[in-house]
């Protein structure tokens, strides 16, 4: 038995997909993300499952999780500001809901929302 005096009851497992799910919301609360990039699998996925991490790739290593992400900002933000505010959401979020580490949240600016610009 631990000694933190709880009862032993079995193991429990937080699949990556809960680990991405919790980063892509995680992304999104902050104002200037757009949307999280998705690969052509990625949105496929999320088009037939719903699911609101198909563009968050998770690695869990021994020294923390590895978290990648794609995002497409909205026009005019600060870039450099915005990323930074993603990485330190989504670092304290995951380490608040799964008792994680998180040592690298690496992020790519993959695209620019402007809703009056259309390509010709």
């Amino acid at each position: 038995m631990p000694d933190s005096g709880r009862e032993d009851l079995g193991f429990v497992k937080i699949d990556d997909e809960v680990i991405g799910t919790i980063a892509a919301i995680a992304a999104k609360s902050i104002p200037g993300v757009n949307k999280i990039a998705t690969s052509f699998v990625g949105g496929i996925a999320l088009f037939f499952r719903k699911i609101p991490d198909a563009g968050v790739k998770v690695s869990v290593k021994d020294d923390g999780v590895h978290l990648f992400l794609g995002i497409i900002v909205d026009y005019g933000i600060n870039i450099p500001e915005l990323t930074w505010k993603v990485q330190k959401a989504i670092k304290e979020e995951v380490e608040k809901s799964t008792g994680f580490r998180v040592s690298q949240v690496n992020i790519t600016v993959e695209g620019i929302h402007h809703p009056g610009y259309k390509k010709e």
